[in-house]
């Protein structure tokens, strides 16, 4: 296995970016507060447009939380437990040493399906650069270009706006490895 696909193997594993690993302390995503009794908002329109742009805020704060090791500002294009995901993983990286620098380069929406009024399942082709960096001096350890993910996401209205509860992604090995 080349140097650069084992790189690119354990980028994609661990950055199914969006998932897994362990807790730390300094920046934990601070839950949402909670709204006093109301009445419902109304749930915002089944607008394809409008979920691109939630999709898009959503990985440009994802990027940006690993660049800056501070996942709490991703609650504002996702979910409570979808935060606390990715920063679990942030933490997961922290603890190897390491912080992520990530670059959405391009998105292809495969389909935009409201399964519901209040929900919506989105499919994409997503192409990423990342390189890690040693988290003290900045040093960059690895870096993979032009990296494709195939990603599911799934939001949901919440408090009246759209949010993406899930993200699950997966890759394609290349051919010949």
């Amino acid at each position: 296995m080349s140097a650069v696909w084992a790189m690119a193997a354990a980028g994609a594993a661990l950055s199914l970016f969006l998932f897994t690993g362990c807790r730390e302390k300094e920046s934990r995503p601070a839950p949402a507060p909670s709204a006093p009794a109301a009445a419902a908002a109304p749930a915002p329109p089944q607008d394809p447009a409008l979920i691109r742009k939630v999709v898009e805020r959503y990985n440009q704060l994802l990027s940006d939380g690993y660049r800056n090791l501070n996942m709490n500002p991703v609650q504002e294009a996702a979910s409570v437990q979808l935060a606390e995901k990715a920063y679990s993983h942030m933490a997961a990286l922290g603890e190897g040493k390491a912080r992520m620098d990530s670059r959405l380069k391009k998105i292809d929406y495969r389909s935009i399906d409201f399964t519901a009024p209040t929900r919506c399942l989105v499919k994409t082709d997503e192409t990423w650069d990342f390189a890690y960096l040693d988290i003290k001096t900045g040093v960059k350890t690895g870096e993979v270009k032009d990296f494709v993910y195939h990603v599911a996401y799934t939001l949901e209205v919440k408090d009246g706006r759209w949010l993406v509860t899930e993200a699950a992604a997966t890759f394609d090995q290349p051919r010949g490895r």
